[in-house]
Formats: structure tokens, C-alpha cells, sequence
């Protein structure tokens, strides 16, 4: 059988030793070795809940060690059916071990990923960098800052503003909804027509809150408006679509291909956007590409983390004819850190460089980059702790 390589049906030497989970700062990875010390690197995706994610690739690198690396969709489908549960935890830890198959495979063959996925349908990858703002002036002054540095689309512009809002709960909703709406034709106004936006809503709004904003921003031109409502029911999303031609974009939360195909036959969606380090690695991702261009819809790579999980999703990203634009992480989710460069670029041997607006890969085998040594040392863990923004009657919303 496919697992029983190491019985002598694959090189001896692609036998799995040991697989290793990594927290650094806000960050999982997974180093996973061969018996001839290919070391290949991936990441994980499910940020609050890396603990949990920590302890599932443990799980399965009990599994993987003494199996051959080259059966990749093999144990790919054994991790994901095993025990007949999956969820959203299980997928990231596959997904990062997905990425570190693929950059063994790679290395062991001497060509970049890309190569192993059909070769390069484009020579470069159009990405956005994340803009992020406590106040309205900061948000346009990060925006402005991307531009300088080359960027032609910005996304993650949040009209409803990041990071702690102590005037949230004594605003009304037509204040807050007036405050956005100013917002986002303030950032255009700063930037001209000639760079494209990507408005982030967080999943904060109810369907009849989405489609008013909706009918106010059009002459923003959004490329794309960003989860407006939560993701739970594809039916309420496509409302929300069939009400506006701003195309919307959402699928970071997904995990399943049956998630993104309920967002495709209900016509809920306009872009997809599967995270790498989520639904399913490389392999995954693959395949949501693949459903979505059976549909003629583009997808946007979601990404919020490392060189790694970026560099990975721009292997997908080369190869695959149906992409708008990828994201390139500039911004923390989860803190004020905001830059033009890529962050966390400290951790890595080579990290993606964005010009004019776009990021090209060269011919390194495998993935092109790994974490450096003493990674670990740079940065301490940072939990992510359960937390959520309240509206004024103190119920959670989504921030």
C-alpha cells in the first residue's frame, strides 16, 4: 500500500523521523524530517486556537514517522478521515504538514513547488498589502504608506476601524454606519483611482446592515468587500450578493471543499478566498481552485500569517489560472504591529518581495525558505486569549 513505502516501494532515504511542532510569537509551524535530513517547513492558520492545532500535528506525527513523505494525497486523506471527525483544528495541523510533504517533495526533486503543480501559468502575483487604522487618520496614513511603497491594491481597510473603540457602544447605528461610510470615501479620496481597495467588514454586520452599506459605498468601486456577514449561511451571504454588484469575497474560515461549493451553488460569492494554512495546505488549496474554476470565479488567497504560509499560497497562486490577488501580510490581526514589509520576515531564510505591486518566486527547490536557526529563541509564544468586542447591550460581535 502507498503508506508501506518504507518496505522498499520509494527511496529508503524519504522516510519520515520526526515531525515538530513550533509555537513562535503568534505563530505554529511544523518542521518534518526524512531519514537523509530533508528538513521541509510548514504553518498553521487556526490563530486563536494554535494550542489545540499544536497537539493534533503532535497526533499526527505520531502517525507519519517510519512512512514514506512522497505519499502526499495518501496521507492527506488518512489524517483527514481518520476517526470520521474534522473541524477546523485538524484541518490547519494537515495543512501545515500538507506544506512540508510539499516542500520535501521538492527538495528531493531539486524544483520549486510551483514546478510539481503544472508549472507557472503567470511569472508574478499581484498582492495587497494590509492596511490597518485605530482612527481614520491612521488607516489612510497606512494606506498612503503602501502606495509609497509600490502597492496597487490595499486591502484589510476596515471603515469600522481596528483595535479598541471605547466610543463604540454610546454611537448609534446610523452614527456608526455614517462614520464607515465617511471613512472608506476619505481613503479613496487619499489614494486616487489607481490603486484598488479591498474593504474588510470582520463578519460584523447583520444581512440588512451589509446591504445598506452596501448601496452607499459603490462609487468607493471596492475590488472586493470583504466578509460582511458571518460565513454561517451561504443563503444569507447570496441575499447580500444579489443586493449589490460589489463582488464579495469570503471562504478564510472554511476548511471543507463542501463549504466552498454551498458558497458557489447558492451564487453567495463573487471571489473565493481559502486560507493555506487551513484548508488543507497545498493539496487543499489546489482543489479549491479547482471547484472555484469550475464555477468562473477567481479566488484571493487569504493569509495573515508568515513568509512561510505566504510563500506557500504564492506556489498555488503561480499556478493556478483563476487568481485576482493574493494577500501579503503587512498587519498583525491581533495587535497594532503594521508595516510595508512583510512581517515576521526575521523568522525565515528568504522572504517574498513585493515590487510594483507584485511578488515573484525564483527556482529555490521545495518551498524557497525555512525557518531560521534560533528562530525559535527570537520570539516567545504569545497566546491568543479568548476575547470579544460587545455591542452596547453587551451581546459579542465580531471584530
Amino acid at each position: 500500500m502507498p503508506g508501506d513505502h518504507v518496505n522498499g516501494a520509494g527511496p529508503r532515504g524519504s522516510v519520515i523521523t520526526r515531525v515538530t511542532p513550533i509555537a513562535i510569537d503568534k505563530f505554529l509551524f511544523v518542521e518534518v524530517e526524512t531519514r537523509d535530513g530533508i528538513v521541509g517547513t510548514g504553518e498553521a492558520s487556526s490563530w486563536a486556537h494554535l494550542e489545540a492545532t499544536e497537539a493534533a500535528i503532535g497526533k499526527f506525527g505520531d502517525y507519519l514517522v517510519g512512512r514514506s513523505a512522497c505519499d502526499i494525497a495518501h496521507h492527506w486523506e488518512v489524517m483527514r478521515r481518520f476517526g470520521s471527525y474534522s473541524g477546523s483544528v485538524i484541518m490547519a495541523a494537515i495543512s501545515a504538514i500538507d506544506i512540508a510533504l510539499w516542500d520535501i517533495k521538492g527538495q528531493r526533486l531539486g524544483a520549486p513547488i510551483v514546478d510539481l503543480l503544472g508549472g507557472r501559468f503567470r511569472d508574478r502575483v499581484r498582492v495587497y498589502g494590509q492596511a490597518r487604522g485605530a482612527s481614520r487618520a491612521e488607516l489612510v496614513a497606512h494606506c498612503l504608506a503602501l502606495k509609497a511603497a509600490g502597492f496597487t491594491a490595499i486591502g484589510h481597510v476596515n471603515p469600522f476601524l481596528d483595535g479598541v473603540e471605547p466610543q463604540e457602544q454610546n454611537r448609534s447605528d446610523c452614527q456608526r454606519m455614517d462614520e464607515a461610510v465617511a471613512t472608506l470615501f476619505e481613503v479613496r479620496e487619499a489614494l486616487g483611482q489607481n490603486v484598488d481597495l479591498g474593504v474588510e467588514l470582520h463578519r460584523r454586520l447583520r444581512p440588512a446592515e451589509a446591504i445598506q452599506l452596501c448601496g452607499r459605498i459603490g462609487a468607493v468601486a471596492p475590488l472586493f468587500l470583504e466578509d460582511p456577514i458571518r460565513p454561517d449561511a451561504p443563503t444569507a451571504m447570496a441575499s447580500v450578493q444579489a443586493a449589490t454588484t460589489i463582488p464579495i469575497a469570503t471562504g478564510e474560515r472554511f476548511y471543507a471543499s463542501g463549504h466552498f461549493l454551498q458558497l458557489l451553488t447558492t451564487n453567495a460569492v463573487r471571489y473565493l478566498r481559502p486560507s493555506i494554512g487551513l484548508c488543507g495546505g497545498i493539496t487543499g488549496m489546489g482543489r479549491v481552485a479547482a471547484l472555484a474554476a469550475a464555477f468562473d470565479v477567481d479566488i484571493i488567497p487569504h493569509n495573515p500569517t508568515s513568509p512561510i504560509a505566504t510563500t506557500a499560497a504564492l506556489h498555488v497562486a503561480l499556478s493556478v489560472p483563476n487568481l485576482l490577488v493574493a494577500e501579503f501580510p503587512t498587519a498583525h490581526y491581533t495587535d497594532d504591529v503594521a508595516t510595508t514589509d512583510h512581517i515576521a520576515g526575521e523568522l525565515v531564510t528568504a522572504t517574498p518581495v513585493q515590487q510594483d505591486g507584485h511578488v515573484r518566486l525564483g527556482d529555490a527547490p521545495g518551498l524557497g525558505t525555512a525557518l531560521r536557526d534560533g528562530a525559535i529563541r527570537r520570539q516567545p509564544v504569545r497566546p491568543i486569549r479568548v476575547d470579544m468586542k460587545l455591542r452596547a447591550d453587551g451581546s459579542p460581535m465580531e471584530h
